[in-house]
């Protein structure tokens, strides 16, 4: 009986990563419909280059990591900024 519990937990955990994950996948593919860059990227590519972008800790100030200005303009035309 505790195993079926503990799995249906798991389960309903995966299920509701899983529903935020395509709520997350479909908002990118939305913003990148309304700024017409469908045919030349995927929402996957904006995960893929979200991926790079991190905050460091030096001297005890977190700085953001360098972006490129191709990047930089790709997520202004799709409306995210990484530094708010």
């Amino acid at each position: 009986m505790a195993q079926t519990r503990k799995t249906g937990y798991v389960l309903e955990g995966w299920l509701m990563a899983n529903f935020i994950a395509m709520m997350a996948y479909y908002k990118l593919f939305n913003r990148l419909k309304q700024a017409n860059l469908l045919s030349k990227y995927a929402p996957k590519d904006i995960i893929e280059l979200s991926k790079s972008i991190y905050q460091l800790k030096i001297q005890g100030v977190w700085n953001l990591s360098e972006i490129t200005q191709k990047t930089q303009k790709l997520f202004k035309k799709i409306n995210i900024d990484y530094l708010t």
